[in-house]
């Protein structure tokens, strides 16, 4: 018997599972009402399926003051809030977005990009841009270096190569918001070198290795810039720009990958397998 693959399979994220397992033996309760809401979501197409407490109830075989409850610790942990229209209750999933609130987070950029049909893809390209992923993202930026020369010939400040090399090796130590900001600083007050802050110091040095938590997993920030009144994040496996900066954006949807707080599987199986049995 040949298995069919499952279509729009229902997934939490691991930070998720995360915070199920922190409430103890609520952990079979949440996960079993998160996913019922979950799947009729995706049923209806919506962020706020029609769920009323009579419909949860029979549709899980639980009893009244079980769905309450646990529909209460979804509220008090920020996952869902109900929502009245006329005599109905809906239940809105706060980190289930459609594509419009989606765009308006992320300042109506295009997060994932169309392939154009025209391109043809070489395998010779393919390679030089795996190779390419496999370095570290943070690098001079041209257009800054190039905006720092101008100012040195402009001002009559003599360099040589050494002093190049200098330059391209402080810069390539800090994210591009630092390396924009060191530069236009030193230029606008038309110093004869530009000044970094200590990584310590820096307002966006901080935010890299940290991931986002949207509908589609950011993983791990490598890097920030600003072009055109947006920012330009880059991780490891997407990169997009948007008018959030990194405080509001991070504040929002961020979580430490590096902080080891994912879940371990072998306990998540345990408690799935516990949680399969009870029902």
């Amino acid at each position: 018997m040949e298995l069919k693959p499952l279509e729009n399979p229902i997934v939490i994220h691991p930070h998720l599972l995360q915070r199920f397992l922190k409430q103890g033996k609520n952990y079979a309760n949440l996960l079993a009402l998160y996913s019922f809401y979950l799947y009729h979501a995706q049923q209806q197409k919506t962020n706020q399926p029609l769920a009323t407490d009579e419909f949860t109830r029979k549709g899980m075989n639980w009893a009244s003051d079980r769905v309450k409850k646990t529909k209460k610790l979804l509220k008090e942990m920020g996952l869902i809030e109900v929502v009245q229209k006329r005599k109905y209750y809906y239940i809105h999933l706060l980190f289930i977005y459609t594509k419009k609130k989606l765009g308006e987070i992320l300042g109506n950029c295009n997060i994932f990009p169309k392939p154009s049909i025209k391109e043809e893809v070489k395998p010779s390209e393919v390679k030089k841009e795996t190779k390419t992923k496999s370095k570290s993202s943070i690098s001079v930026m041209p257009n800054v270096l190039k905006k720092w020369l101008e100012h040195c010939d402009k001002k009559g400040i003599k360099y040589q190569k050494s002093n190049l090399t200098y330059w391209e090796k402080k810069l390539s130590k800090r994210v591009v918001l630092d390396q924009q900001e060191a530069v236009y600083k030193a230029i606008s007050r038309g110093w004869k070198d530009f000044y970094l802050v200590p990584k310590k110091d820096s307002k966006y040095h901080k935010f890299l290795g940290q991931s986002l938590m949207m509908e589609k997993d950011c993983d791990t920030l490598l890097n920030i810039g600003f072009a055109n009144n947006h920012y330009i994040y880059h991780f490891k496996n997407i990169k997009f720009t948007t008018t959030a900066n990194p405080y509001d954006l991070f504040k929002r949807h961020g979580y430490d990958r590096g902080d080891n707080k994912a879940p371990i599987i072998s306990t998540v199986q345990q408690k799935l397998m516990s949680f399969v049995q009870r029902f």
